[in-house]
Parts: structure tokens; C-alpha cells; sequence
């Protein structure tokens, strides 16, 4: 059975922003897919990009990579979150990521045929080795013990942080790298994530992969970007209307109040369904004119202002036709990471 909140992926959306990636990098592409391919559907959101001549991919968990591996056994796989089933990782060719000198260390022997990467941390303090000296250290270790250590890369955490030091975070990891490629030859070198990759920085020419994730699905962390193309469309419809006069209130609790006589239109759709609140600061779409939501979304419904050519059947587009997730991200109401990783998958969905 379909809901009548409809979810519509489109992959020529995808292919599109990998192309536009590509022509602004100049650098192949190691995709960002963890949690679900950013909640649009891993299978299909790598099929995708394998398509596209995408054949990397960096996820946060083991069971992603195991998941993808399985359906794609010519794609190469790196985890980033600490993992101990080293033999799941060995069996299914699974990268791992280096996050510490101390789990490299502890599980040396256990490494035997896993390629490695070695993640600097420069600023962000998840994971990653955080001096010179770590990373030296890791370097003689991999050496002494035959590892093969295939990758280099870190995290940007202040890219999208206008006035942070993202350009020291820059020089930390470029004196790190610097040593260790004198030292050791990489496969892969990767740190330019969605929002570094615009800033077309000469300091990371020696890295031959960027690292993007949302950029794929068109959206962006930083400003807006024209040529990116968003991926997503979300629509309801109009279940109720109701008329209501003046000092009536809208939903539960008395957050809205009318001051005069009103036509309210209920959908059947709210932060249950994974719409989360601050879509209410921008307004939805019914036959291509703009209507308030007023109030706040609730768990299974969202009220908006309509005048009296909205009827009861009308499609209502949250997400599309103008208002998309960067533009409620720029509100500051919410940003579109959670936009995307919210939405349940218990709505209808459908891939162009």
C-alpha cells in the first residue's frame, strides 16, 4: 500500500552533480555514503554512481561496507569507524581506517591482508592520529609488521566555518602528509570533502581523490551552489480543510491563535514521518503558490494557511518547485543532513 506522502529520488540528479564534481576537481572521486547513502537509498545511490564511474566509497560501519560489497564486489569499500571483525573485513576486501596508534598497535597481527588508511586528525578529534610523531610511529609499525598501508587522509571539520582556521587545519595535515610520502608511497590520498573541494586549494594538489558526500545528492554544506542539481522531491496532499474564526487555536496547545477568520489545510504528514520542524520556516507549494505552515509540524500532521482555491486531493510539495533542503537549512532552523537522514522510510518512495 502507498502513502500519500511520496518521496521521488532522481538518479540523472546524481549523475549529474558526480559530473559537475568531477569537472570542478579534476580528481576522482571517493563517494561519502554512510547512513544509508545519506537516507536515499544505498543500493540504488551506488549503483548510481557506479554508473558514473564512481567505484569508491567510504562508510562509517562495517555492515555498510558488507552490504555493499555483497552487491557490487568490484567496488572498493573503506570504513572509518574502529572495527575489531577483522575477518569479515579480510573475506569481503574491506578497507579500514587507522583511527588510533594504539588499535594499530593492539590488532598488528590481525591486520594481515586488510589494506589501511591512515587517518590524520587535524581538528575534529574523532578519530585519527593528532602529531607527527603518531603518524611516524604508525608509518614504522605498518613497515615493520608488512601492513598494507594503501591510504592517507583527514577530515576538514571548519571547511564550511567562514571564520574558523580551516587553513590551519590545511597546514597540519600537509605537514604530516608531507613527511610520510617521503617516507611511503599511498594509493590513496583523500581530504577534500563537499565543502573544501570548491575552495580548489594548491596545497592539497597532492591528493589524488576528493572525498564528497552531500555534494553527490545536490546539496551543500557552505553557500548555494547553482550547479548543483538536489536529488530529492517530496510531496503530500491535502486530506481536510477547515474554516475557523477569530481567537481559535490551530493543533495542540496554544502556540497559534488566529486574530481573524482563516482557511486551514491539514496534510497527513509530520515529524513522525521524519519532516522535521524547522520546515515550518518555509512555506509549502499547492498549485504552484506559496501557503504558510503555521503552528508547529506535529508527530502525524502539518497545518498551513490556504485561501479558497485549495481543495481537499490538492498535491502539496515540501520539498521541490523552489523550496528545497538548503533553503531551510539556510534559516538556521535546520541543517540538511538532518533534513535528509530523518525522513522514514515507512513513506512511499519512488527513483527516477
Amino acid at each position: 500500500m502507498t502513502t500519500r506522502t511520496l518521496v521521488t529520488i532522481d538518479r540523472k540528479a546524481v549523475r549529474q552533480n558526480v559530473a559537475s564534481v568531477f569537472a570542478r576537481s579534476r580528481k576522482r572521486i571517493f563517494a561519502v555514503v554512510k547512513n544509508n547513502a545519506y537516507n536515499l537509498g544505498m543500493l540504488e545511490m551506488v549503483e548510481t554512481l557506479m554508473a558514473s564511474d564512481v567505484h569508491h566509497f567510504a562508510v562509517a560501519e562495517l555492515y555498510e561496507a558488507i552490504e555493499i560489497k555483497t552487491n557490487f564486489p568490484d567496488s572498493y569499500v573503506l570504513v572509518m569507524n574502529p572495527t575489531e571483525d577483522f575477518e569479515t573485513a579480510r573475506r569481503f576486501g574491506i578497507a579500514l581506517g587507522v583511527s588510533s596508534l594504539e588499535w594499530l598497535a593492539l590488532h598488528s597481527e590481525q591486520l594481515q591482508g586488510i589494506e589501511l588508511h591512515l587517518k590524520i586528525n587535524v581538528g575534529m578529534n574523532r578519530f585519527g592520529v593528532s602529531s607527527l610523531q603518531e603518524a611516524e610511529a604508525v608509518l614504522a609499525l605498518a613497515q615493520a609488521d608488512s601492513l598494507d598501508l594503501t591510504g592517507l587522509y583527514t577530515h576538514f571539520p571548519l571547511a564550511d566555518e567562514p571564520d574558523a582556521d580551516h587553513d590551519g587545519q590545511v597546514e597540519r595535515f600537509v605537514a604530516i602528509a608531507d613527511v610520510l610520502r617521503k617516507r611511503h608511497t599511498f594509493t590513496y590520498i583523500h581530504s577534500e570533502n563537499s565543502a573544501t573541494i570548491v575552495k580548489h586549494d594548491p596545497r592539497l594538489a597532492f591528493c589524488n581523490y576528493v572525498r564528497p558526500g552531500i555534494f553527490l545528492f545536490g546539496y551543500s554544506p557552505i553557500e548555494k551552489m547553482d550547479w548543483l542539481v538536489p536529488s530529492l522531491r517530496m510531496t503530500t496532499e491535502v486530506v481536510e480543510i477547515r474554516e475557523i474564526g477569530p481567537g481559535e487555536h490551530v493543533g495542540y496547545g496554544t502556540n497559534f491563535t488566529s486574530t481573524e477568520p482563516m482557511r486551514i489545510a491539514i496534510l497527513p504528514v509530520g515529524y513522525g514521518d521524519g519532516v522535521v520542524r524547522g520546515r515550518a520556516a518555509l512555506p509549502v507549494h499547492i498549485q504552484g503558490k506559496p501557503y504558510p505552515v503555521i503552528n508547529k509540524l506535529f508527530m502525524s500532521h502539518t497545518f498551513v494557511a490556504v485561501d479558497g482555491t485549495v481543495k481537499v486531493g490538492d498535491e502539496v510539495v515540501l520539498y521541490g518547485d523552489g523550496v528545497e533542503i538548503d533553503d531551510i537549512t539556510r534559516t538556521g532552523a535546520a541543517n540538511n543532513s538532518e533534513q535528509m537522514c530523518a525522513r522514514s522510510w515507512r513513506l512511499t518512495h519512488q527513483y527516477l
